[in-house]
């Protein structure tokens, strides 16, 4: 990591984001699975398709259900968007100071 950039995630953290997300569709799949209820499970990351257009709003009061729409919809795209990091955290590529040496030596002779 270069020096002075903060990141969320520890080195080690990182480590286990890698070895288990990397490539790994199937479990960030699995995973939405688990957190937000949907009718196509084979929906790729992003487009999800959700049940709680069952809710019954007809008992609710118009800013009663504006509300509990409102926060569905933070919900899914809070989740949606935290598989996504996952999986790019997972797939991003670590240098090591030789490495990034190396490359800012050639970005430089551009």
């Amino acid at each position: 990591m270069e020096q002075g950039r903060q990141m969320r995630f520890a080195d080690n953290e990182l480590a286990v984001l890698r070895t288990h997300f990397k490539g790994n569709e199937s479990l960030l799949k699995l995973m939405r699975k688990v957190f937000l209820p949907e009718i196509d499970p084979e929906a790729p990351i992003g487009q999800v398709i959700d049940l709680w257009l069952t809710v019954n709003m007809e008992q609710m009061t118009p800013e009663q259900a504006m509300i509990n729409i409102q926060a569905r919809n933070s919900l899914i795209m809070h989740v949606e968007t935290q598989l996504t990091q996952l999986r790019n955290l997972a797939e991003m590529t670590i240098e090591t100071p030789e490495q990034t040496t190396e490359r800012k030596k050639k970005d430089s002779s551009k």
